[in-house]
């Protein structure tokens, strides 16, 4: 359905309203002390992390219901509520589940936790019996960078075995050039192999940071594993060590020093290896409910309040792991109650506002973010009103914390107005919008969090983060201080109040989000994708089926 196009006096009209209303009262302002009162609540110990169906995320939900009510923001939940009950089912994996892969007669058992990890719980990674296990590349098929692990070799009922990361290049236009894409997750390549009709994946990570990445796997996979409560379709996906690969390679067409020659040269190819696996996997399991905690401020428009812009941030986090430094709580701090801190006044100073905005504003505070967006995956599936009638959404995982910046980078913006209205915004505050730089954020940031559960059924969106410009050092420094605290901090104990905060720099961030929304608020032409983006039909189809 094409879009009417409006008369060029009524744009001029549309400027005048706009640049009046701009004119009459100051911006609002966010606290920085708000933000601080808010985190220091949602991130305490008491808090205990915030993991879904635990008393800590109940307390955290407790709190947050009081706060969207003295906004003033209007329930839209079940049953005249602020919740949205997300049904889910805990996992966890026991020791005494059994690998067992072998070769050539010879069986050799590994251990969950040491020698291998699950990616995948529940019953359907059952393999009763020994299936072979095929070698295939990166586990990558992009038809139009005409790249296929899987030209040459049938995985139906298999094992897949895949590299981790994706082809290198120095060209831009294919794999990204040295940035990862879409096509580099795990995920990603777990459900190529699902769609194969492969029995289970393994990831084998082989890269000059995979001792890094293995730590993390192994410390990921001692949390409790959340699933949606319905029945998916999945098979047995882990991860290997990364010692392991010698061993797992050897006395096939190629052992692991021709398949690392491969890999320098691009020259991976699939092969089968001299092995088969089985693997039974034992389980403790539990049901359980998690709000998402959903409101509204109505729009003043009788046009256009029916239409609304989402602002999403999601309040739960880890919880209780291991202990690093003698701290086991992961609270969370800046991922992401600093986030839902920006959400709740971003809220209450458009709820102040003496006109309010031409559109509603939805405020969604998700759960079950860290397991996969569980949380925004079943609103965009339960929606309180038509997809199409949200007209954007604006994920808020994170604010600015390190210190100044000069500058923001929209993740997704490239793919939407979304991001050209972003810099619109922010230009009065002195802001500029930077294109990501390499070695930081990159295509792939787009599918890590929550804005990809409301691409995926076309609405418009976007999540922005602080740039490395104007720190009061160089963006390389700036940049390499954020992968530091990335890679150090991020989703750790230390990720608490104790470390170093800036909330000024927060509650600028916050004040640029707050620009931003209020503009796509009273814009009365919605945001809309670019043609060659890949979440374009979808919303195409949206408008069509409400049309009907």
């Amino acid at each position: 359905m094409g879009r009417r196009l409006l008369a060029p006096s009524a744009l001029i009209i549309l400027a005048a309203w706009g640049a009046t209303r701009a004119a009459e009262a100051p911006p609002p302002r966010i606290s920085a002390d708000a933000l601080r009162r808010h985190v220091a609540v949602l991130a305490s110990d008491d808090m205990a992390g915030r993991a879904p169906g635990t008393a800590g995320a109940r307390a955290a939900a407790d709190y947050l219901r009081g706060e969207l009510a003295g906004i003033g923001l209007e329930p839209l939940g079940a049953e005249g509520g602020f919740d949205q009950p997300v049904p889910m089912l805990g996992v966890r994996a026991l020791p005494s589940s059994r690998l067992v892969l072998e070769r050539f007669g010879e069986q050799r058992t590994f251990a969950l936790g040491t020698d291998y990890v699950l990616l995948t719980s529940g019953d359907q990674t059952l393999v009763p019996r020994p299936v072979p296990v095929v070698f295939v590349g990166y586990g990558i098929v992009a038809p139009e960078l005409d790249h296929d692990d899987y030209a040459d070799v049938d995985v139906a009922g298999k094992v897949v075995v895949y590299l981790d990361g994706e082809p290198s290049s120095a060209e831009p236009g294919y794999f990204a050039g040295d940035q990862p894409t879409v096509y580099a997750s795990p995920e990603a390549k777990q459900r190529t192999a699902l769609a194969r009709g492969a029995a289970g994946s393994i990831l084998l990570p082989l890269g000059p940071a995979a001792r890094r990445e293995w730590a993390g796997w192994t410390r990921w996979a001692t949390f409790e594993q959340l699933q949606p409560a319905r029945d998916l379709p999945r098979h047995l996906s882990l991860a290997l060590h990364p010692a392991l690969a010698e061993w797992l390679l050897a006395d096939s067409l190629h052992e692991l020093d021709q398949v690392l020659a491969m890999q320098r040269a691009n020259a991976l190819r699939a092969f089968h290896l001299p092995v088969s696996l089985r693997f039974e996997g034992r389980f403790t399991t539990r049901p359980l409910t998690a709000p998402n905690l959903v409101a509204r401020l109505p729009g003043a428009d009788p046009r256009l309040s029916p239409t609304a812009v989402v602002v999403v941030a999601h309040y739960d986090h880890l919880g209780v792991g291991p202990e690093v430094g003698g701290d086991s709580v992961y609270n969370g701090a800046m991922d992401n109650a600093v986030g839902v801190a920006g959400t709740l006044e971003i809220a209450r100073a458009i709820s102040r506002l003496e006109r309010r905005p031409r559109r509603s504003l939805l405020v969604v505070l998700s759960t079950g973010e860290e397991a996969g967006l569980l949380g925004t995956r079943h609103f965009v599936e339960h929606p309180p009103l038509p997809r199409s009638r949200m007209v954007a959404a604006v994920n808020v995982d994170g604010l600015a914390f390190l210190g100044p910046f000069g500058d923001l980078i929209a993740i997704g913006g490239e793919l939407s107005d979304l991001g050209p209205t972003l810099a619109r915004a922010v230009r009065p505050l002195g802001l500029e919008v930077s294109p990501p730089p390499e070695g930081a954020w990159s295509s792939r940031s787009f599918t890590l969090s929550d804005q990809l559960a409301f691409a995926e059924v076309g609405i418009p969106a976007v999540m922005v983060n602080e740039g490395f410009a104007g720190a009061g050092m160089s963006p390389e420094l700036a940049m390499r201080r954020a992968l530091e605290w990335m890679s150090r901090v991020y989703h750790s104990p230390l990720d608490d109040l104790a470390q170093p905060l800036d909330w000024n720099a927060s509650a600028r961030h916050a004040e640029a989000l707050l620009r931003f929304v209020m503009t796509l608020l009273d814009d009365p032409r919605a945001p809309e994708w670019r043609r060659d983006a890949p979440y374009a039909y979808v919303r195409a189809l949206s408008r069509a089926e409400e049309a009907r």
